[in-house]
């Protein structure tokens, strides 16, 4: 009957939406990569795709209400998504993240792109797509702390976007996240 959300349906991440739900959750989960979301639904890791942010909270809401354990991924970048639940005053039960942050350059996507464009950024201008990278990751960890100050259960599971975020900015506070082992 929780609400979880999270980031990331790629590698380690897809299973996420499949664990919550094994435990009478309730997950949204932002993905850049369209075919891994597609894939994650295929192999039942994950139930759904909604059309767009509202689209998904409209369902994870009812979800929650009826008590039924829910998955479904929505299309976006991370730091859009967990931005745009704070805009809509959304404060989940769990706020939790594995996008791929261990490298600016050729893990992480970021924000304003698609995921087309942006293999093409990284390709013809590598320096630019890293500094953008690193200032989505910083959005996307203000986000988070934001929710974690808003009342959510905030944590990451080592993917490194809280170093890569304290490295570039120098920003200590990346490590105020709950870390959970």
């Amino acid at each position: 009957g929780k609400l979880t959300v999270t980031a990331g349906l790629g590698g380690m991440g897809g299973a996420q939406p499949l664990a919550v739900t094994m435990n009478d959750g309730v997950c949204i989960a932002a993905e850049v990569d369209e075919d891994r979301i597609e894939r994650r639904i295929e192999t039942g890791y994950c139930m759904e795709k909604a059309d767009d942010l509202n689209d998904a909270l409209d369902r994870a809401e009812a979800a929650v209400e009826a008590g039924d354990p829910y998955s479904v991924a929505v299309h976006m970048n991370a730091a859009d998504f967990l931005e745009g639940l704070l805009a809509r005053g959304v404060v989940p039960d769990v706020v939790t993240d594995q996008t791929s942050a261990h490298d600016a350059l050729e893990g992480y996507y970021p924000s304003g792109y698609t995921v087309e464009k942006a293999d093409e950024l990284r390709e013809e201008d590598p320096e630019t797509y890293r500094e953008e990278s690193l200032a989505t990751m910083e959005r996307h960890v203000d986000a988070i702390l934001g929710l974690q100050e808003a009342g959510a259960i905030a944590f990451e599971y080592g993917n490194n976007i809280r170093g890569q975020v304290k490295e570039a900015f120098d920003r200590d506070d990346a490590f105020e996240l709950v870390w959970i082992r």
